[in-house]
């Protein structure tokens, strides 16, 4: 009870110092920075669903993301990944307040609800597709996710078969661990698992990711289509034979359903090293994002381009409700910066 309050309280607190902030300087757009925002979004999900339930830090709620385009075009300039790089390029990203807005992996809610948002408002985006989910295969992460939830005891197991002593505490803990291995590995590490539990691999989700269809009716919608690797390893951790299969594969699987360059990429985790850069520049493509947060500048490195991860938590306050301050601060990057000024809001 006491932990619950203790979060209530500091839900509470958030929504009080963010509005406090936002209505004495942020509201004006005068006092943002200037550059070029990318807003990283993974799946859009009704709240009382399982993908929201198991996957809360990727999703927002269809209403919400409504809300946040509402929001963003009111106080950006809402531009695509190839307006970005062409201002970036140019020197006059310097001069804009201007954001793009992509998904990652090739989430089935972010093509249903998510899409349809942005083509109600007009509004460009990119979507970032892990090709392997087009013909129908779950991500590891996710299928990882859903064992570890129905049978806890296995994380004790993978925990020895890691190295580890003592068993994970969670799901989350355990996927963290498996990210700093091979891809190959990986899936060894799989095969034995579902040869331990009771799982069914034909139980696995077939409706939470796009195919083929999905990714032609995008582009239709002013929808820019990316590259997200195969199989989503982190690639820093993959042979390089391995990781230039990952990145030119993705490619040509995409160039050949668009019929259209594929020119933008994003790290699986956003994890990436000099040999990584290098393979996705060999690739053939011009711009590749991270996961690290900030403002986009002239003189950014294309490769290392950096975005602001966005999801429910981002936007609404102690009671559910979209609210423009916590958003607004988020965006901008000062909500990080009073996190850490404030201990209790950590």
């Amino acid at each position: 009870m006491y932990i619950l309050k203790m979060k209530g309280f500091k839900r509470l607190a958030k929504k009080l110092v963010a509005e406090w902030l936002y209505r004495l300087w942020i509201k004006n757009p005068r006092e943002w920075s200037k550059g070029i925002v990318i807003l990283m979004y993974h799946e859009i999900a009704l709240r009382d669903t399982p993908v929201f339930r198991y996957f809360p830090v990727l999703c927002a709620a269809p209403e919400s993301f409504s809300a946040q385009l509402d929001w963003l075009r009111g106080h950006f300039e809402v531009i695509s990944m190839d307006e970005a790089m062409r201002r970036l390029t140019n020197g006059t990203g310097q001069d804009s307040r201007a954001v793009v807005i992509t998904s990652d992996d090739g989430w089935m809610g972010f093509h249903r609800y998510g899409v349809r948002a942005l083509r109600d408002r007009g509004l460009p985006a990119t979507v970032y597709v892990t090709t392997s989910v087009l013909q129908g295969q779950v991500p590891w992460y996710v299928r990882w996710r859903l064992l570890l939830e129905q049978h806890p005891q296995m994380l004790a197991l993978l925990a020895r078969h890691v190295g580890r002593a003592e068993p994970f505490p969670n799901a989350d803990s355990a996927i963290s661990a498996l990210k700093g291995l091979e891809y190959t590995r990986i899936c060894s590490l799989w095969r034995q698992a579902v040869e331990i539990v009771p799982f069914e691999e034909g139980t696995l989700p077939s409706d939470w990711f796009i195919g083929e269809n999905e990714v032609r009716e995008a582009l239709q919608s002013n929808i820019t289509i990316g590259a997200h690797t195969v199989n989503h390893p982190i690639l820093p951790r993959e042979p390089e034979a391995s990781l230039r299969r990952e990145v030119n594969e993705c490619k040509n699987t995409l160039e050949a359903i668009s019929e259209r360059p594929v020119l933008h990429f994003a790290y699986p985790n956003g994890d990436h090293s000099d040999l990584v850069i290098r393979c996705v520049q060999e690739a053939g493509y011009a711009t590749a994002v991270t996961t690290t947060a900030g403002w986009n500048l002239p003189g950014q490195n294309l490769y290392r381009l950096r975005r602001v991860d966005v999801h429910e938590a981002a936007c609404v306050d102690h009671r559910g409700r979209f609210s423009e301050a916590i958003f607004a601060l988020w965006v901008t990057g000062e909500w990080e910066r009073i996190k850490q000024r404030i201990g209790f809001l950590q």
